[in-house]
């Protein structure tokens, strides 16, 4: 008889599967009603192909928008709760979709006109020829453009750029996988630094403006800032420590990109300084940042500096992942399985620092195993029903807490990215991952917390 093996996905599917029809046949488990019932189903079916990922993270948005409207909708209609199907499909344009897509335009654009390469190229030439200061300069280029824009396509511009010298050092020389590591974990960390960094920090961000406590701009950079260069200096560390290579000395190419600096590139360098601007300032002039977005989108399709071709090649499949944990979260307010979470959990009588220290390992362990994006639209929503007397410090560090999980290929893209450079194993990824995503997070859940309190987030 031949044994057949059991993948790891099937039986989490099967669990699931499980717990789904265990939460819908039963009348009332643990005081559930028949909406909070059908949003426990379509919550585990969520969590679950987020974490295997048996199919692409955009279809599970759409399985969930395709359960609230024929499912969940009617149950709702049947318990007295008239609520219009409206509401599960805005979330797939709202205003950080919007703010996403115009931050997608305006990475497209730079790359389109080589603008990124120049700006890479002219800070790595100057960094050295050692490796740990070649290092370093690759570490700071990448944490500084992730800040404003995809922390994806950075990785991308940064290890397209920094490949070519990483096959410049002898094969099996550990300092390849420093550099390579370097730069994802770069992008990663990066992304704390604006809310527009990282996918987490963009759905904390919208809970908190609908709820009316979203900090400003200057506020998030002042908090998120410090956060960024203490850990890229620590992560900067413990890759030399764990990757020690034979070779000292790399040769930087000086070669430029063929594109000149002409009349288009100008607006398009106009174009991002006009929305990095209007993104600092929102509080000044009243526009959301989502409505900042969209001048490159106006201003670059409008001049034709970009055309249907780039339009298409944007990640749309990212901003739907968006809208679908957005519309997640929409249903688990309507049917009031967020005041049922929130009973049963032992936190009502525990003080703000202690509630941020349990979301927040809970969002590093969860993490560090499924996107950082699933995560952040999974237990944001949770948080932020939450009774505490400032819920906002809790948001910030559960939002901290997705970025800076990163032990794994899987727990963000730029890990995804170096991953599939070839230079890697998951154990070179493993070691210094755990150990800055551990080291990170309790840095954010003490001086971090100290350090927003100064700044007047609370």
């Amino acid at each position: 008889m031949t044994t057949r093996r059991v993948s790891w996905k099937n039986i989490v599917l099967s669990a699931a599967a499980l717990t789904s029809l265990t939460l819908f046949v039963m009348e009332s488990p643990l005081g559930m009603d028949a909406p909070t019932r059908v949003v426990g189903v379509v919550l585990v079916t969520a969590a679950t192909l987020w974490v295997t990922e048996v199919v692409p993270l955009f279809v599970t948005s759409f399985v969930i928008l395709f359960l609230n409207l024929v499912w969940l909708r009617p149950v709702l209609e049947q318990a007295g709760h008239s609520v219009d199907g409206g509401v599960f499909l805005t979330p797939f344009f709202s205003d950080v979709v919007l703010l996403f897509l115009g931050g997608f335009v305006l990475s497209s654009a730079l790359h389109k006109f080589q603008l990124d390469d120049r700006i890479a190229r002219a800070i790595i030439s100057r960094t050295g020829r050692t490796v740990p200061r070649f290092l370093f300069g690759v570490m700071a280029v990448t944490a500084g453009l992730s800040m404003w824009l995809s922390n994806t396509a950075t990785a991308a511009t940064m290890l397209a750029l920094c490949l070519p010298v990483v096959g410049s050092l002898p094969p099996g020389d550990a300092y390849r996988k420093a550099i390579v590591l370097g730069i994802a974990f770069a992008a990663n960390l990066g992304g704390l630094g604006t809310p527009i960094g990282s996918p987490p920090n963009a759905i904390a961000l919208d809970y908190m403006r609908q709820a009316g406590l979203a900090p400003r701009f200057w506020m998030w950079l002042a908090i998120g800032l410090p956060g960024v260069v203490v850990m890229l200096v620590l992560s900067w560390a413990v890759l030399l420590f764990c990757f020690r290579g034979q070779q000292d000395e790399i040769g930087v190419s000086s070669e430029q990109p063929t594109n000149g600096i002409n009349r288009r590139s100008l607006v398009v360098i106009g174009g991002a300084l006009t929305t990095v601007v209007g993104w600092i300032t929102t509080e000044w002039h009243g526009y959301s940042a989502g409505t900042v977005a969209l001048i490159p989108l106006l201003l670059f399709f409008g001049l034709k500096l970009l055309n249907v071709n780039d339009l298409r090649a944007l990640s749309w499949d990212v901003l739907l992942v968006m809208g679908g944990g957005a519309c997640l979260g929409v249903a688990i307010d309507v049917s009031g399985m967020d005041e049922w979470i929130i009973g049963n959990l032992p936190l009502q009588s525990s003080s703000v620092f202690t509630v941020m220290v349990v979301f927040g390992t809970l969002a590093v362990v969860m993490s560090s195993v499924m996107s950082n994006t699933a995560t952040a639209n999974l237990l944001l929503p949770i948080a932020m029903g939450l009774n505490v007397s400032c819920v906002t410090p809790v948001m910030i560090g559960v939002a901290f807490a997705c970025s800076l999980a990163m032990p794994l290929p899987i727990s963000t893209p730029p890990n995804a990215m170096a991953f599939g450079s070839g230079e890697l194993t998951t154990v070179d990824m493993l070691k210094p991952g755990l150990f800055i995503a551990v080291v990170g997070s309790a840095l954010a859940f003490t001086t971090g917390y100290w350090w927003w309190d100064i700044v007047g987030l609370f």
